[in-house]
């Protein structure tokens, strides 16, 4: 595949698993166990700032909230941020 042709049809991607230190599940009894209360857009936030630093942007529609072993992950893939590229229309006169 050409140079030119790979930038039109691949995007860098690449996978993540955030750990969201401090949420873990808690026994309420024998059957239950619950997190602390959390602000979910703000733990989404912290990903997409980390992420952006090396200019790549969450694909929200891939987030997936997973627990093991009581602490909380947030997993997703992130894709490199394209430059913004122009068109430009020339017109005869």
């Amino acid at each position: 595949m050409s140079p030119e042709n790979r930038d039109i049809y691949c995007m860098d991607s690449k996978i993540f698993s955030y750990k969201a230190d401090g949420i873990v599940l808690e026994p309420v009894d024998d059957q239950l166990r619950v997190s602390p209360v959390f602000d979910r857009k703000e733990l989404v936030d912290k990903i997409k700032d980390i992420l952006k630093a090396d200019n790549f942007k969450m694909d929200e529609r891939s987030l997936q909230f997973k627990i093991e072993e009581g602490q909380l992950f947030i997993q997703g893939l992130a894709v490199k941020e394209q430059e913004a590229r122009s068109i430009g229309f020339f017109a005869g006169s």
